[in-house]
């Protein structure tokens, strides 16, 4: 039984570097489309855009899966009004689950 569980342990450690890994290939490849665009933006805009990327990314290698699917897509979409995307998915039914 000891083993069994330091089994599952060991393969759950495994399993979490990967979900990490997609979340900053995720945030990388959001920042390399989208860095042309948001130069357009005021400083304000700017400093949203980033703070509402970086939550977003830390929610996603959290393991929140609301934020791995295709929230750097949506966020890409709607560049001047990021808080909007971020309240979206936050506001989810998923989001009241415990």
């Amino acid at each position: 039984m000891k083993r069994l569980t330091v089994s599952a342990i060991a393969l759950a450690a495994l399993a979490t570097p990967s979900l990490a890994a997609d979340c900053a290939k995720d945030y990388k490849d959001f920042w390399d489309n989208n860095s042309p665009l948001a130069k357009s933006l005021t400083p304000q805009q700017y400093a949203q855009l980033s703070r509402t990327a970086l939550r977003g990314f830390d929610a996603c290698s959290a393991g929140d899966e609301r934020f791995s699917e295709d929230f750097f897509k949506k966020l890409g979409s709607a560049l001047s009004k990021p808080e909007e995307i971020f309240n979206q998915i936050n506001s989810s039914p998923l989001a009241k689950q415990k």
